[in-house]
């Protein structure tokens, strides 16, 4: 029988081994003052479960690229607990994007969490506690309500987590091309490709079965010239943008216009190692973009933003 929120805060509070694991996902925040100044909380989850934030290091006010880290306790096995940290990592994202600050999340390996075995460590079961000042920025109650909130999300597929995590890592970079490039990257993992139907399909069928044939190219390029053209079948990521763009914002063209711009000005700096127009303002250009994403972001969740999109 599933125990009821409190029956399992209980569990997890008194140290039981049936609730040993646990998940950390580590980030840095462009400034302290916009995590409203908190040196530890522990948020109380709808589901029973405890969240901890901390502060790693104590610095002045405004610290920039200060680390944190949040502890999700109380599960039964390390895939539970992996999923949860999944969960927080989102989150964590989620709350940067509607508190309209830049944040990256920081790896101990190829996923964001961590799991761990809380009967390993000394220093027994959780503790609930809050320490808390407000310097600027964001409240303290603003981040820890945005991080509930978040936190009743399901968790999304890793190609909107990645979306996510590129556009609130792109203001932490240091210079106006990087912080563009990086947020306009993270257009891509949101254009999910459509097939462009049988009569495609059929048609580059058959341009492989000829190539297999044809003894005028040389037999090392076919496996790469086959795998070319069969990704014909699909959309282009262009032009997945295009028509994800027309559910996003329908009817509005200057949407459209400016997230294709901005997705051709990343290919043509990718591909050439400088913008065409050298006169082209890429600060400007981030900032459209960005507000797009948050847009976006907003729509995909289906929640609004604590600090407003401007599109």
């Amino acid at each position: 029988m599933a125990k009821t929120p409190k029956e399992e805060r209980l569990i997890i509070l008194s140290g039981d081994a049936r609730r040993k694991y646990s998940a950390r996902v580590s980030f840095e925040v462009e400034r302290s003052s916009y995590m409203g100044e908190i040196n530890q909380v522990t948020m109380l989850l709808a589901n029973g479960k405890n969240a901890t934030l901390t502060r790693r290091e104590r610095g002045s006010c405004g610290e920039l690229n200060a680390p944190y880290v949040i502890d999700i306790e109380g599960f039964s096995t390390a895939a539970e607990a992996e999923r949860a940290g999944m969960i927080t990592a989102q989150s964590v994202l989620l709350s940067a994007v509607s508190l309209d600050f830049g944040l990256r999340l920081l790896y101990e390996s190829h996923e964001p969490p961590s799991v761990r075995d809380r009967s390993s460590f000394r220093g027994g079961g959780p503790s609930l506690g809050a320490t808390l000042t407000y310097y600027g920025g964001c409240s303290s109650e603003a981040v820890t309500s945005e991080l509930i909130n978040a936190m009743k999300h399901e968790m999304r597929d890793r190609r909107t987590i990645l979306a996510l995590e590129l556009y609130t890592s792109a203001s932490l970079e240091y210079n106006s091309r990087a912080r563009f490039l990086t947020a306009v990257s993270a257009f891509e993992p949101l254009a999910y490709q459509n097939d462009l139907g049988p009569e495609v399909a059929s048609f580059v069928s058959k341009v492989c079965k000829d190539l297999d044939i044809d003894c005028s190219i040389p037999e090392e390029l076919r496996p790469s010239l086959k795998g070319r053209i069969s990704q014909l079948k699909r959309e282009s990521v262009r032009q997945a943008l295009l028509r994800l763009c027309s559910k996003w914002f329908p009817g509005d063209s200057q949407a459209k216009n400016s997230i294709e711009s901005a997705y051709q000005l990343r290919s043509e700096i990718l591909h050439e190692g400088r913008p065409a127009d050298l006169d082209v303002d890429l600060d400007s250009e981030y900032k459209t973009a960005a507000s797009y994403l948050r847009r976006i972001f907003e729509l995909e969740f289906q929640r609004e933003l604590r600090v407003p999109s401007v599109v």
